[in-house]
């Protein structure tokens, strides 16, 4: 059932260009299984400051006291934290 499921997921995952969910799950587009780093996985946090954590470049950090929108959202880019516009 496991295998099934997985399979069904890499078929559908194989119809996109880039498979977050699938890289996240550690599966290749073909639907075999993949031992993912989890070092490499971006994650998604939330916390009351600038994010100062380590993390996987891609990861996102949901600011809870933000002032303005120029400092509630920040991804992480290049091995650093950049706050988004928007």
């Amino acid at each position: 059932m496991a295998a099934t499921f997985i399979s069904r997921i890499g078929a559908i995952a194989s119809r996109f260009r880039k498979p977050v969910l699938v890289q996240a799950l550690g599966l290749a587009p073909d639907g075999a299984a993949r031992v993912a780093d989890p070092a490499t996985i971006p994650t998604v946090s939330a916390g009351a400051g600038a994010p100062t954590e380590a993390a996987p470049d891609g990861s996102l950090y949901l600011r809870t006291d933000a002032s303005a929108g120029t400092d509630a959202v920040y991804s992480r880019i290049g091995g650093s934290w950049v706050a988004l516009d928007g």
